[in-house]
């Protein structure tokens, strides 16, 4: 699968993956000599990054760093490249500096460590080989009291079992509307007469193992509040979407609500237009 990000600096490198989960300092945390990290509080304390796409949210010290970045490459014992989540000056300095490609805007939760991936730098491009897209679609119903549905995934389903999670499924149609609007009726029994659609929001990619759910997110109002699950559910709750991010979810889907909850989706009207 291709992750598009965007463009620090150009150029193409692949290798594994050395991934950190929080910001690095290059100063005093990467050895210019050896390539080694030390940084207890980071999963690549100990390892060294010679060969590797150094992967991790962002920079973090001295604007020194970007030369420890370019020492361990002159000696060969640099990363190859560079993926961040965003890319402060410490990013850009060390990218330009090293002449490595880098790429930012990239989710972290995409990325496996240890796991093969190529970088284009020009094209902000992260490609993940044997990686499976797989395009879903979120649909989120709200009452007129602003409340929304969360649906409990059953047992009897593929994955992510015993997770809530708004109404969802396979987008199996060109329009990720019309699937949310399938969905609705067959999972909740709430007809299309008794939904309105408010707007889409942009889609939020979700990693499980070797596949990536492209979610088409979107929004409905509705008056019906009697709901009837099937055996893909085993409950079903009206909450304040303050607790979306509280409660054990499927994977983003906070991520997903915020992008179908503030006015910068698209809207019905722009659709019809």
């Amino acid at each position: 699968m291709l992750v598009q990000g965007h463009k620090v600096y150009g150029g193409t490198a692949a290798g594994p993956v050395a991934k950190s989960t929080i910001p690095l300092s290059f100063l005093g945390e990467i050895d210019p000599l050896t390539g080694r990290v030390d940084n207890a509080s980071s999963e690549l304390n100990g390892r060294t990054l010679g060969g590797t796409v150094l992967a991790f949210p962002e920079a973090r010290g001295s604007t020194v760093g970007p030369y420890v970045i370019y020492g361990a490459g002159k000696r060969g014992v640099g990363p190859v490249a560079m993926v961040v989540e965003r890319a402060d000056a410490i990013v850009v300095s060390a990218a330009v500096i090293a002449r490595i490609p880098c790429v930012e805007r990239v989710d972290m939760d995409l990325l496996l460590d240890g796991e093969n991936i190529s970088v284009d730098g020009e094209k902000g491009t992260v490609e993940l080989p044997g990686v499976k897209e797989t395009p879903v679609v979120t649909a989120f119903l709200q009452r007129e009291d602003g409340k929304v549905l969360l649906l409990k995934r059953s047992q009897k389903v593929r994955s992510f079992r015993g997770r809530w999670a708004g109404v969802s499924g396979y987008l199996e149609v060109p329009q990720p509307e019309e699937q949310g609007r399938r969905e609705i009726e067959e999972e909740t029994g709430i007809g299309r007469g008794e939904v309105q659609w408010v707007r889409s929001g942009p889609s939020v990619l979700a990693r499980d193992s070797d596949q990536i759910f492209v979610v088409h997110p979107m929004l409905f109002r509705t008056q019906g509040t009697k709901v009837r699950i099937d055996w893909e559910h085993t409950e079903f709750e009206w909450v304040d979407p303050k607790e979306i991010a509280q409660r054990e979810t499927v994977p983003k889907l906070d991520r997903a609500w915020d992008a179908v909850s503030h006015e910068g989706g698209k809207v019905e009207a722009q659709l019809s237009a």
